[in-house]
């Protein structure tokens, strides 16, 4: 008798189980109302302060929103402080708000993602930034970004 009724409770379990997987399957996958209101042009200005300090400027972009995470790409120009030299700097960005008006992204510049952390205030985030090279090789430093006034 035990053994006929694993069966009847295995079958009930499998499709359980099944149906569990096809709802999951079925969540909308479509971008949701966002939350952030940050799409558009920013102007950004920053410091590298190591390991070569640099300064920072250019523009991040964001096209696309979702809920309380966001994508867009950043072009910088970086200029060695000692040395005069530029050099171009850009990539995708994706990011989220982390808490209450607090803006965390990660932008892949150089092939390496340089996270950012920033307090965001009216048209503006300010914050700091850290990278990793594959080399193991650190960067840090801070960034502002303001809203370009449309």
């Amino acid at each position: 008798m035990k053994r006929a009724l694993l069966l009847p409770l295995r079958l009930v379990a499998l499709t359980f189980l099944g149906g569990l997987m096809v709802s999951g399957c079925l969540k909308s996958t479509e971008p949701q109302p966002s939350t952030l209101q940050l799409n558009g042009s920013w102007n950004y200005t920053g410091i590298q302060t190591g390991p070569v300090r640099e300064t920072l400027s250019g523009t991040l972009s964001i096209s696309r929103e979702s809920g309380t995470s966001f994508e867009g790409r950043v072009d910088l120009v970086a200029v060695n402080s000692q040395t005069g030299q530029s050099r171009v700097l850009g990539g995708l960005v994706s990011g989220s708000e982390s808490g209450s008006d607090v803006i965390d992204f990660d932008a892949d510049v150089e092939a390496n993602p340089r996270r950012h952390v920033g307090q965001m205030v009216a048209d503006t985030i300010s914050g700091t930034w850290v990278g990793s090279a594959t080399d193991g090789t650190m960067s840090s430093g801070t960034f502002r970004v303001e809203r370009v006034s449309q």
